[in-house]
């Protein structure tokens, strides 16, 4: 299986990188989905974190392509304006959609309500269960 994992990364760079404690917890999550035995694209990684940042000319088709080729899109909305466009992308080519919502932030009702409209499970969690509930998830897959 093939897995996107959309995540905010422009707002989190500081001093020309992602800062480190997002950089871990994205990694974490790599490693995860890879033992698992599935493959994943991340923009964070590919970029190496803000050392290597892509113009919006080179990004954009790239993650929608990656989109359009993936199995399975995960996504932390946050605030971030890029993964809400890669989070309508996934929904509009009908992928499955997981969305990582954190209890102690508000969200969007229409990042809620895409459950009406496709096929998205919406897990929310806590930073003390974070990677138990995305263990979970990927041993259903």
């Amino acid at each position: 299986m093939k897995i996107f994992l959309g995540h905010s990364f422009t707002n989190l760079i500081e001093n020309g990188k992602v800062k480190t404690k997002y950089q871990d917890r994205i990694l974490k999550i790599i490693d995860l989905v890879k033992q698992k035995g599935h493959k994943i694209s991340c923009s964070l990684t590919r970029e190496e974190f803000g050392k290597k940042l892509m113009s919006s000319k080179e990004c954009t088709p790239l993650d929608f392509k990656e989109i359009k080729d993936c199995d399975l899109f995960f996504c932390f909305p946050g605030s971030s304006g890029g993964v809400h466009i890669e989070l309508g992308w996934a929904s509009a080519l009908s992928k499955d959609i997981v969305i990582l919502l954190n209890k102690e932030e508000i969200y969007s009702p229409l990042v809620k309500g895409l459950v009406c409209l496709t096929n998205v499970k919406i897990m929310e969690y806590d930073n003390d269960d974070l990677f138990e509930k995305i263990n979970g998830v990927l041993k259903c897959l």
